[in-house]
Order: structure tokens, then C-alpha cells, then sequence
């Protein structure tokens, strides 16, 4: 008898040692998932965070460089109109003609100003009470000494008092002296209306910088609105130094902003071709409030798992140590262990004549529901509409009742009404029973609808692809069809695009082809339609379009936009020119006749003389139909050289 006590002793005693030894690794081990599983989450909601400000940031720099580019382009006409004015010509009355004609033009700036050789004002678009000098600006001694368009840093606007940057050229007169300088303002306030655009959330902000010494130019925060606290200041983070020095284009970090002390997910992007760069952050107190509430959650399931199993393994050793009671503590304990396995993630449903008898946690957590909703429910109620009902009636059931495996992905119906997305699979139980279980893809689902939308878009221009305009074109025609209206489809490639890359590099020529996709849509209707097809090619469809007369009206104005200097990198201007060919189309007309009809007619004016129009019309399979070359307008000349400013 001592001697079997001391063997159930020793038994026990490794029993127990066993025990905690294997608490701990499981605590261990659930301890590491839990971690690995949360730092997973955090990095997923960083990078959400990081590409919706990093996709603010593009944009925002895309909208700042181009107004800056119109107001480069409006100083640089009034400077080359001012040398060629003649000395008879009173100048000043010709400065405050091309001041106010600009003035129209420039909605988005404050002020219009020229500045005489001294540094007086003499002309401004809004009368002065006093005279103002200018002269001890820094950007008027910059503008002296270049022949090109100066930016300044931010500074107080003498004449209204607010913060803005200036914008100036110099003015040589036809002797080629120096007769001062036409400037224009930008307020700060004009750009941070711009910012208070975009959705930054509650505690967001976005600013614009200079390149050089971090000066702050313009700045919103939600937080904050119209605040001017640190404007002309550099006052930053370490961060966002080290970042910029490694990356001076473009990034993002995470740190506490220097002016209001709120961590934020910042992303940055410098203006293209000028000294600016815009900052776009986001709170992490904000894009992280869901992975701390996850936090909490997944610790409390931890620890509420690791103390299931502390009190399964106390069990376990009382059931030993009352030998008589062992089989049934150990049964107990199994059907305890089994109960644990029951998991958050996969939805489990039993169904009678698909009436539901039982169903998991993770379920009722999937579709919304509170703990025993769902027994008596007929699964009708979970899906979206009849017709789906019936389909897994047919299919699913049949194909369990043959023996075989069933597998779908359908949208069902959360308690508030809202559609997800699920994966379904079921097993017969008996006759009348089968077991569903149900995995929650909806994430999974909307990230492949976008993904599916990006492959549509071409990713330099934003325009629509080649794939997206086939599609679009063809309902361009359906609608026609209805309508018993035409359309005119049309095919543009650059003229002198090549000798851009060649020259500038492949930078200035993306710039070319931006600015042209731009153009283009500014140009036409917003029920048309433009696309970049590849290359320097570009296809457009103009609807409703039923005579040559109108759609050449258009397609002039389009040609017109396009050869108007497109500034690049370097401050250099280049000129490109564009053929098209256009044929007019009835609803009824063959897709793919109407494009190669179009191609068609596009090379056709590449043969004639490049920089014109030319009329095609849909013929037979290989064959081109009849052909009209239009001359190009007035400002077009075919086959000129490129012009490089």
C-alpha cells in the first residue's frame, strides 16, 4: 500500500510538473500569436494610413504645381510682350492693360502688381491708398539678376497684411534695360482653403513647406482652422528632417508634430518644378483607436484562454488524484478542451429543412446578432434575395446528397440589412440535418473590387485605359443607339513627343503626357470621353456628335491646348503638336470598325503633313474608308520643328 501511495506520489508529482510546464508554453505561445497578430494589425492600419496620405499629398502637389505653372506662364507673356513694346508706346499704360488682362485670367491669386526699376509700385490691380515700395524685397533683387520666374519665401503682404508668397519675372524693355519687375501674390490663406478640402479626419492637418529651410508656407488643421500659428517659421520635427535628408521627393514617418504635439502618420511630396513640398498628416489616434480596441479585446481573450486551461489542468490533476473519479474527470476535461476549440473566426450553423437549430459565437458576431437570435430563423432571412435561396437549395443540396463537396462565395444579409460577403461550405449531418460553415471574405472582396478598378486606369495619366475605353465606348454607342444619335471616335498621338525624351528625359516627357491628359479633359464635355491608350497615343470619344462640322470645332480647340508650352523639370517649356483622326459613327456600328477607323485616319494625318485633323469613315475589315484632311488651325504648323523655351 506505502509503496503504490508513493508511485501515485511520483505520478502526481510529474503530473503536476507537466502541467505547468505545459500552462506556461501555451501561455507562451498564445502570448507570441496574440503579439504577432496585433503588430500584423498595426502595420495593415499604418500602411492604410500611409497610402491615404501619401495619395493626399500627390494630389495636392498636382493642384499646387499646376497653379503655379499658370501663373509662370502668365508673368513670361506679360515679360516678352513688355521687350517687344516700342519706346514710342507709352509703356506703363501697355503694363496696366496686360496687368488687368492677366488679372481675369489669375482668379486664384490676390494681387496683380508692377514694380518700377527703383522699387515702387506702379501698378496693381486693386488701387493703392499709399505708395508702396518694394525694392528691399529679396525677390525683386532675385528677378533683377534672372531671366527667369522667381519664388520668394513667405512673407507679410505690405498692402493687405497677410502671409503669402510672391511670384515675380523681371521686365527688360526693347533697349535692354531693366524697367523692373510684374509680380503676383498667393495667399496663405488660398492655399490652406485648398487643404481644409481634403478629409483629414478630426485631428489632420496639411502644410506646404519651402524646400530649403523648412519655412512654413501654408498650413490647416481640423483641429485648428485658419489658424496662422508658425507660418514664415520653421519650426519641425527631427523626423521629418532625417526623412527628407534620405528622401528629399518624397516619404512619410511617424512622429509628433512640432507645432501642436499630435502624432500623426505624415506622408510628404514635393511640388514638381518648384520649392515647395506638400506634408498631408493623419492621427494615429485616430487610424489606430480600432487596433487599441482590438488590443484590449484580443488581451482579454488571452488571458481569459490561459486562465481556461490553468483551471482545465487543476481539474485534470484533482481527477488523478481521486483515482475512482479518473475516467469521468478525464472524459469532463476532453469535452471541456473541445468547448475551447470553438473560435471566433469560422461561423458554424446546424440547419432542419434549412430552419437553423444551433449556431456558434462566431456567427452571431458575423452577421450581428445577439446570442440565440438566430434558432428557429429560416436561412431565407440571410440571403439577399430569392433567387440566391433557390440557387444553393439546387446546388448545394444536390450536390451533398450525390456525395460530393460544396464550395460558393455568396453575399448574405447582416442583421442591420448590409451585404457581405461570405464563404459557404456544408456537409449532410443525416436526411434532414447538414452543418454550414460560414468564413467572413467581405475584406477580403472589397480589396479585389479595387484592385480590379485600378487595372482600368492608367496609372501616369489617371485617364481611362485602353480596357476601360473599349468598354466605355461601347456604351457610348448603346446610348447613341437609343438616342438615334451619332458619335465621333477619335485617335491623337504627339507629334515631336520623342525629341522630348530625347532632350529632357523620360521625366519631362511623363510631364508632357500629364499635362496633355489634363488639357484634354478640360477641354471637352463632361459626357465625353478621353483615354490614354499607350505611348504618346490618346483616343477620344465626343458623344452626341452627329456633324464633322462641330466635332472639328472641338477636336481644333483640343489641338489648340496642346500645343500651348508645357513647362518640365529645369524650367525648361517644350511645344508638342498632335495628329488625330476622327470618324462620325451610328449607334449600330461595329466597336472594333469604328476604332481601326479611327486609327485609320490618324495615320493618315501623320502622312499628310503631321499637326492637322483628318476625317476617316468606318469601312470593311482592312479597308479604310474615304478620307478628308483638314488643315491644321491658324496656330498649328505641320511638321515645325519642336519649340524648347
Amino acid at each position: 500500500m506505502k509503496e503504490q501511495r508513493t508511485i501515485v506520489a511520483h505520478s502526481l508529482t510529474r503530473l503536476r510538473r507537466g502541467l505547468v510546464a505545459g500552462n506556461l508554453a501555451l501561455g507562451l505561445m498564445l502570448c507570441a500569436a496574440a503579439a504577432l497578430s496585433l503588430h500584423n494589425a498595426r502595420e495593415g492600419d499604418e500602411d492604410a494610413a500611409r497610402l491615404t496620405a501619401e495619395n493626399l499629398t500627390a494630389s495636392m502637389s498636382g493642384e499646387v504645381a499646376a497653379e503655379l505653372r499658370l501663373i509662370d506662364n502668365a508673368l513670361a507673356t506679360v515679360a516678352e510682350r513688355y521687350a517687344k513694346t516700342s519706346r514710342a508706346t507709352d509703356r506703363s499704360e501697355v503694363l496696366a492693360q496686360m496687368v488687368a488682362e492677366q488679372r481675369v485670367l489669375l482668379k486664384h491669386v490676390s494681387a496683380v502688381r508692377v514694380v518700377d526699376a527703383t522699387g515702387l509700385v506702379t501698378a496693381d490691380d486693386n488701387p493703392l491708398a499709399a505708395p508702396v515700395r518694394l525694392g528691399d524685397r529679396a525677390y525683386f533683387e532675385q528677378a533683377r539678376a534672372r531671366d527667369a520666374t522667381v519664388v520668394s519665401e513667405p512673407l507679410l503682404d505690405r498692402v493687405a497684411g497677410g502671409w503669402c508668397i510672391v511670384i515675380a519675372r523681371r521686365l527688360i524693355n526693347a533697349d535692354g534695360g531693366f524697367d523692373g519687375i510684374v509680380l503676383t501674390e498667393m495667399t496663405s490663406e488660398h492655399f490652406a482653403e485648398h487643404f481644409s478640402e481634403m478629409t483629414l479626419g478630426r485631428s489632420g492637418a496639411m502644410a506646404m513647406r519651402m524646400n530649403d529651410n523648412f519655412l512654413l508656407v501654408a498650413r490647416h488643421a481640423a483641429s485648428e482652422p485658419r489658424s496662422t500659428r508658425g507660418l514664415g517659421e520653421a519650426v519641425v520635427s527631427q523626423a521629418l528632417r532625417e526623412n527628407l535628408r534620405r528622401n528629399p521627393a518624397q516619404g512619410w514617418y511617424v512622429t509628433s508634430t512640432a507645432l501642436d504635439k499630435v502624432e500623426r502618420i505624415t506622408a510628404y511630396h514635393r511640388v514638381p518644378g518648384y520649392p515647395f513640398t506638400v506634408y498631408a498628416g493623419l492621427s494615429t489616434g485616430e487610424y489606430l483607436g480600432a487596433w487599441h480596441h482590438q488590443v484590449v479585446e484580443l488581451s482579454g481573450l488571452v488571458a481569459l484562454m490561459i486562465a481556461l486551461v490553468a483551471g482545465t489542468s487543476v481539474l485534470l490533476y484533482r481527477g488523478q488524484k481521486r483515482e475512482h473519479e479518473g475516467r469521468l474527470a478525464a472524459d469532463r476535461t476532453a469535452r471541456e478542451q473541445s468547448l475551447m476549440l470553438e473560435n471566433d473566426l469560422v461561423g458554424m450553423v446546424r440547419l432542419r429543412s434549412r430552419v437553423i437549430l444551433w449556431d456558434n459565437r462566431a456567427l452571431e458576431r458575423i452577421l450581428g446578432y445577439g446570442p440565440g437570435e438566430m434558432r428557429g430563423m429560416s436561412m431565407r432571412d440571410l440571403y439577399l434575395d430569392q433567387a440566391t435561396f433557390d440557387h444553393i437549395g439546387r446546388a448545394g443540396y444536390g450536390a451533398l446528397r450525390a456525395g460530393q463537396r460544396f464550395r460558393t462565395q455568396v453575399q448574405m444579409r447582416r442583421k442591420d440589412g448590409t451585404a457581405l460577403w461570405i464563404d459557404l461550405s456544408g456537409m449532410l449531418v443525416s436526411e434532414e440535418e447538414s452543418l454550414w460553415m460560414l468564413v467572413d471574405i467581405d475584406a477580403l472582396k472589397q480589396s479585389e473590387e479595387k484592385a480590379y478598378g485600378m487595372a482600368f486606369r492608367d496609372a501616369l495619366t489617371g485617364l481611362p485605359n485602353r480596357r476601360l475605353f473599349e468598354e466605355k465606348l461601347a456604351d457610348a454607342q448603346a446610348t447613341a443607339l437609343r438616342a438615334d444619335t451619332g458619335i465621333a471616335v477619335c485617335y491623337l498621338d504627339l507629334d515631336g513627343f520623342k525629341p522630348v525624351n530625347d532632350r529632357h528625359g523620360h521625366e519631362a516627357g511623363d510631364e508632357v503626357l500629364k499635362a496633355v491628359g489634363e488639357r484634354l479633359q478640360q477641354t471637352l464635355r463632361a459626357n465625353d470621353i478621353v483615354a490614354r491608350l499607350g505611348g504618346d497615343e490618346f483616343a477620344i470619344v465626343l458623344a452626341a456628335s452627329s456633324d464633322v462640322g462641330g466635332a472639328r470645332a472641338v477636336l481644333q480647340r483640343c489641338l489648340a491646348e496642346i500645343e500651348r508650352p508645357i513647362q518640365v523639370a529645369g524650367g525648361h517649356r517644350v511645344t508638342v503638336s498632335a495628329s488625330i483622326g476622327i470618324v462620325l459613327a451610328r449607334g449600330g456600328c461595329e466597336t472594333a470598325a469604328v476604332m481601326r477607323g479611327a486609327d485609320e485616319a490618324m495615320y493618315g494625318a501623320k502622312r499628310a503633313g503631321k499637326g492637322r485633323i483628318q476625317i476617316g469613315s468606318v469601312g470593311p475589315v482592312g479597308v479604310p474608308g474615304p478620307a478628308l484632311a483638314l488643315a491644321p488651325p491658324s496656330s498649328t504648323s505641320a511638321g515645325r520643328p519642336l519649340r524648347v523655351a
